[in-house]
């Protein structure tokens, strides 16, 4: 209709002019004053033409940027395999050390958990092969903390110890672990590639150990990297039977994981109303075991398909209860991706300076944790706002 318009516009006058110059009853100099006119009026058509063809383009690339933008608050599972904790805990020098850590962890009190685990790591009289549980549990902390340069050198370093360890197989469940946990950091920092190079290999060592709870971590793990890569049917084939797995052994957070994911696809694939009801499930299941993430990362989602529904009060609702339990447990990730929906929220409502005000707050926590594609729109998404800000 647009191309249409475009047209008429400038063939309108130029017929006019064509028009003019058959007729032969009115003066020369008339007629050079109208082919003047129409001369003024295609220019001036074509300025609007082109005027509005960069103007789409520019929002064709802020849309993109606000669509790059929408997150969702990544759920790490920091269990690590039984045959690695029964270790921990039967061993009397450990015991007490990892219960302690534990404890700091349930209650999101992180720092104080890896430093009880630090001590065990510095404990000469501690066996080399038992510190890569500390290690692996180390990392984890860190990565809760939006650390993800310390987590990443705890991981690799219980990778080196398990090269050195002389019962590799009885220490493939801890490989597993770690390489899994690596693969969420390139996740984390936007390398979808290297992310599924380190799921796959961990998936392939559960499936070959026949550690059915970690093979559906893997795969919840992979299905939400090829969702994000736009291969819908092979992210819902990934998170089903993660979720057939987790409900074989009645595991209650996987499966609010699994159907939290399953949602996550139908969102993406223009099925918000599903995608809600699947989101309800899992609130329950999270609910039910108190679990603090889960429930803020289903409300963040809940927040993505309202606001794929156009219901902007619904999403910025969500999204607020989402950020409230983040900042009260420390969840910096959590807390940015929550801030940075909120932003977008008030980008429809036209609110320049409390899109800033989140974009800001956010932007310091990706730099903390050196996020740079995050980094990188959020930047141009603050120029673009301010930009627009003077203009008006």
């Amino acid at each position: 209709m647009n191309l249409f318009i475009n047209i008429i516009s400038i063939a309108g006058p130029l017929i006019f002019a064509a028009g003019i110059f058959a007729l032969k009853n009115i003066p020369a100099e008339m007629k050079i004053g109208l082919w003047i006119i129409s001369a003024l009026i295609i220019i001036f058509n074509l300025y609007l033409i082109i005027k509005d063809k960069k103007n789409k383009k520019e929002k064709s690339k802020r849309e993109e940027l606000y669509n790059r933008l929408y997150q969702r608050q990544e759920l790490f599972d920091r269990n690590l395999p039984g045959t690695v904790t029964d270790v921990l805990d039967r061993n009397p020098l450990l015991k007490e050390s990892f219960r302690s850590g534990q404890k700091h962890e349930k209650e999101y009190e992180f720092e104080e958990a890896i430093k009880v685990y630090e001590k065990c790591l510095q404990d000469l009289s501690i066996p080399e092969e038992d510190k890569i549980g500390f290690n692996i549990l180390i990392g984890s902390c860190y990565y809760f903390l939006s650390k993800l340069n310390q987590a990443e050198k705890y991981f690799k370093e219980s990778l080196n110890i398990l090269k050195r360890a002389e019962n590799k197989i009885a220490k493939l469940p801890a490989k597993s672990t770690a390489l899994g946990n690596i693969g969420n950091i390139y996740h984390n920092l936007g390398k979808p590639d290297e992310a599924l190079k380190y799921y796959q290999q961990a998936l392939e060592i559960n499936r070959k150990l026949g550690y059915e709870q970690g093979s559906a971590h893997n795969l919840n793990n992979i299905g939400s990297l090829y969702n994000e890569l736009g291969k819908y049917d092979e992210a819902l084939k990934c998170q089903e039977e993660a979720l057939e797995i987790s409900q074989k052994f009645k595991d209650e957070q996987a499966i609010a994981n699994s159907l939290t994911n399953i949602g996550i696809i139908y969102t993406d694939s223009g099925k918000p109303e599903e995608a809600l009801k699947l989101f309800h499930e899992a609130l329950e299941i999270n609910e039910k075991n108190k679990s603090q993430e889960g429930i803020a990362n289903v409300f963040n989602n809940i927040g993505l398909a309202y606001s794929n529904l156009k219901e902007t009060d619904q999403a910025l609702n969500y999204y607020q209860k989402a950020l409230k339990i983040n900042k009260k447990i420390g969840y910096k990730e959590g807390a940015a991706t929550n801030l940075g929906n909120i932003g977008l929220i008030y980008i429809t409502l036209g609110k320049s300076e409390e899109v800033l005000k989140y974009y800001q707050e956010a932007l310091e926590i990706f730099i903390n944790m050196n996020a740079q594609p995050r980094i990188e729109i959020l930047l141009k998404l603050i120029k673009i706002i301010e930009e627009e800000k003077k203009e008006k």
